[in-house]
């Protein structure tokens, strides 16, 4: 059953892969590349949004789908994983509205999907997922277990848009300092870079601004 459900799915076959997993939905946890991917992995990483909203709704179907849903590769990468790093609302919201929970999943690296959704500068992702959870489960799943605050994240990866959108939401993050004991003002000081962009400009400026706010005044 993997080789087939791995041939339809390299094949684009993916009316079949839904009809082999309606059959017999222990193909929806099967592992069928070197990964340990299952179908749904698949599915989201080709894009494929009516075959995951499918697919989901057999899982959806089954006894414990959270479960289902939370499978997870050899990386500890769950499908919803992928959905946020590839910043595919529809995907991430399928997906999430099913457990909320599955937000919070870390992976090998210790980065859950709320995490990488930042961590690529998915904006519109990143939106979708935390307005499925409350600001507490939101600031519990905002760190990677390696230490790095999803603040801290969007600032290495210049997403200052994101960044600033953060701070607007959870301005408690400005205070969170890194494993190496970093403030995100102080990331932002290293990154001079930023500040020579006529664009970037302004939304670092911004940035400074809702920092020391938070930090001095709304505190």
């Amino acid at each position: 059953m993997e080789k087939t459900l791995f041939e339809k799915a390299m094949l684009g076959k993916w009316d079949e892969v839904v009809n082999i997993c309606m059959e017999d939905p222990m193909a929806l946890v099967s592992s069928i590349t070197r990964l340990e991917d299952t179908a749904l992995h698949l599915a989201v990483s080709d894009g494929q949004e009516q075959t995951v909203r499918k697919l989901t709704e057999i899982i959806s179907g089954q006894p414990n789908p959270e479960v289902v849903l939370g499978v997870a590769n050899k990386r500890r990468n769950t499908p919803l994983h992928f959905a946020a790093l590839m910043g595919n609302v529809a995907m991430c919201k399928c997906i999430a509205a099913v457990d909320s929970s599955l937000i919070a999943l870390p992976n090998l690296e210790g980065e859950t999907p709320l995490f990488m959704a930042v961590l690529f500068g998915k904006r519109e992702a990143f939106q979708c997922l935390v307005q499925m959870l409350t600001p507490d489960e939101v600031y519990a799943c905002s760190r990677r277990e390696t230490g790095d605050p999803i603040l801290h994240s969007a600032i290495s990866g210049d997403h200052f848009d994101l960044a600033l959108h953060i701070i607007k939401l959870y301005g408690k993050l400005v205070n969170a300092v890194n494993k190496e004991g970093i403030t995100p003002l102080h990331l932002l000081a290293e990154k001079p870079s930023a500040f020579r962009s006529g664009g970037r400009l302004g939304f670092c400026k911004r940035l400074i601004y809702h920092c020391i706010y938070h930090l001095f005044i709304a505190a």
